[in-house]
């Protein structure tokens, strides 16, 4: 009886130790890097591509009008975005700056870009790079941004000398490609970002005292909203060109904000998560919608409505590690983003 009792006992405890090994509930898998996408509803999650994706330097991704995905890194890549067939689109002796930054035409036929100390346009019928500047030596041209009529685009790069007025930005007129410069008369630090609006005659300006703007009739600078600023990122501007949407430092955290230019009315969007150097808020094209995300996350912002909604996040069925890099269709129906991800 007791060697029966004895077998018991140690079949109970094999059976309990047993469940530490085999647990009732599945393991969930280590996060593995993907490129994605998701509709802009929440719906319709994928995963397309897990990494490595063989792009060397990867430091943002862009949406072409036709809906395919420009990889920025060492050079520019084109595909597909359901596929991921990638194809460079830059020649070898071409080396792009090494902060992402690519401006597209709004009718999506032209984009500009810095490399090799340069500023290029580039047709996307053609994959064709003309090269639009003659750079100085010892100097780099960066950084390239269109006016809201597109006729001049602002390019990072200023010099002077004491006693003058200072040039503080340059730009090129893309009619004749001639090179000027912004002055201003008033002290003015200097620039991280800058964006000619005409029909207000300005030239908006992100420096680390905030948003400011130089009348292009005086040339005053004057400081619309006073705010610790990060250099990291370049504007982007609302498909009505009402809005620049930036970024803030609070403390050790960023937060996304749209800047109105009729009145200077600044909204918060929500904290945002800075990886590397890829732009975490990223303006639609074609309609006035704003995509931005933190660590793990991904919010829609209607600048029409100012409501604010989770496109992606974790959830019983799904893990977000990170999310690195995003860029949403030129309508905002859709989200293409890198995060490390796991399927529970």
């Amino acid at each position: 009886m007791r060697r029966i009792v004895f077998y018991l006992l140690a079949l109970s405890l094999l059976l309990s130790l047993g469940s530490c090994f085999y647990p009732s509930e599945p393991l969930h898998p280590w996060p593995e890097s993907w490129f994605c996408s998701i509709n802009a509803d929440g719906t319709g999650f994928r995963r397309i591509k897990k990494a490595p994706f063989n792009i060397p330097g990867l430091a943002d991704i862009y949406m072409t009008k036709d809906n395919r995905i420009i990889f920025y890194g060492e050079r520019l890549w084109i595909s597909d975005p359901d596929t991921l067939s990638i194809t460079p689109i830059t020649p070898y002796n071409l080396v792009m700056f090494d902060k992402p930054q690519l401006e597209f035409t709004r009718d999506g036929e032209t984009a500009y870009f810095a490399a090799s100390r340069d500023l290029y346009r580039m047709k996307l019928s053609t994959n064709e790079p003309f090269k639009i500047t003659d750079t100085p030596e010892d100097y780099y041209w960066a950084e390239p941004m269109l006016s809201d009529n597109e006729r001049y685009i602002s390019i990072r790069g200023y010099w002077g000398k004491k006693g003058e007025s200072e040039t503080v930005y340059s730009y090129v007129d893309l009619i004749d490609y001639s090179l000027h410069n912004v002055f201003a008369v008033n002290y003015v630090a200097a620039p991280y970002k800058g964006k000619i609006i005409e029909s207000q005659n300005r030239f908006f300006l992100e420096n680390k005292h905030g948003f400011g703007s130089i009348n292009f009739e005086d040339s005053l600078f004057t400081l619309h909203q006073p705010y610790i600023s990060s250099y990291k990122n370049m504007f982007e501007t609302s498909s009505d060109q009402r809005y620049i949407l930036t970024r803030y430092k609070q403390s050790t955290s960023s937060y996304a904000i749209a800047i109105d230019l009729n009145d200077f009315t600044q909204y918060e969007l929500g904290k945002i998560y800075e990886h590397i150097s890829s732009n975490p808020i990223k303006a639609c094209k074609d309609t006035n919608l704003v995509f931005f995300r933190d660590e793990d996350h991904i919010y829609k912002y209607d600048l029409d409505t100012h409501v604010k909604s989770v496109v992606i996040g974790p959830s019983d069925n799904l893990g977000v590690g990170r999310i690195i890099m995003h860029t949403p269709t030129r309508d905002g129906s859709k989200v293409y983003f890198y995060a490390d991800i796991s399927v529970h």
